[in-house]
């Protein structure tokens, strides 16, 4: 990877603004990511997503969106972004490839002047009905963090019926005050704790053995796609500021 490519959080090439008040997530991300070779993507599904990379400059939007390959997986994004200039939006996905079931991680981070609201998960490529032993490999490890977490005041479900459903778990989202210097630590390290379990749990995963298994992963992976690319909400409001074609490719690169 060149050095203009390698993830970096020097403030020249992805921009925190920490001078805003807003939380070194990005950094946070960035210290686990930088341990590994994630290589450039310029084209998915056969458009160039050279505008998200490169990042993006309007009076309601002004950030990047960056995928990556990685050994294991099709498809890591970083975005960094803020919104009418006092959101803060900042989320990681990664999407193993089809030979392996890894479960997908979803960590998303909101920031206000006066909030923090987080989504964090596993999301499981399989019917965990069918495969307890997947949950007991794959999501039970998430079992100390969830339970320390939980409780975290502001802490709830999501709202949307297709996106719970989705969803293992562990699911943990909510929207917690920063009146306090311990709410916002709590808010780094949950997000920290999936990011380094699903990193531990990457570094020993093994290709799935048999034909049905990986078929069952690539048409289970393509629904997700869809019913994140056909429903997000936030997704839909950002479309009418800055155009349905940057949104498009947007939920591209996530999903």
């Amino acid at each position: 990877m060149s050095k203009e490519e390698k993830i970096s959080f020097k403030s020249e090439m992805l921009p925190t603004f920490s001078e805003r008040g807003f939380q070194p997530i990005l950094e946070r991300f960035c210290s686990v990511l930088d341990e590994h070779d994630l290589q450039p993507i310029d084209t998915l599904e056969g458009r160039s997503i050279h505008p998200l990379r490169e990042g993006i400059e309007n009076p309601f939007l002004k950030g990047f969106f960056k995928p990556y390959k990685m050994d294991k997986c099709e498809k890591i994004c970083l975005s960094h972004c803020i919104l009418m200039d006092r959101i803060l939006v900042t989320a990681l996905i990664t999407i193993p490839d089809d030979d392996h079931e890894l479960p997908m991680l979803v960590l998303e981070w909101s920031e206000t002047e006066n909030s923090i609201s987080i989504v964090v998960d596993f999301i499981p490529l399989v019917d965990l009905v069918m495969r307890e032993d997947y949950r007991e490999k794959y999501l039970d490890p998430l079992d100390p963090y969830w339970t320390k977490y939980k409780g975290l005041p502001g802490m709830e479900p999501n709202r949307f019926a297709w996106s719970r459903m989705l969803f293992s778990p562990y699911y943990l989202s909510g929207a917690i005050s920063k009146e306090n210097e311990q709410n916002k630590r709590d808010c780094m390290d949950v997000i920290k704790s999936y990011l380094e379990l699903w990193i531990n749990l990457w570094q020993k995963g093994e290709p799935v053995e048999d034909d049905a298994t990986r078929a069952y992963i690539k048409e289970r992976k393509t629904k997700i796609r869809e019913i994140f690319r056909a429903n997000d909400e936030g997704a839909k409001t950002m479309a009418q500021m800055v155009g349905q074609e940057i949104i498009d490719l947007l939920l591209l690169c996530n999903f």
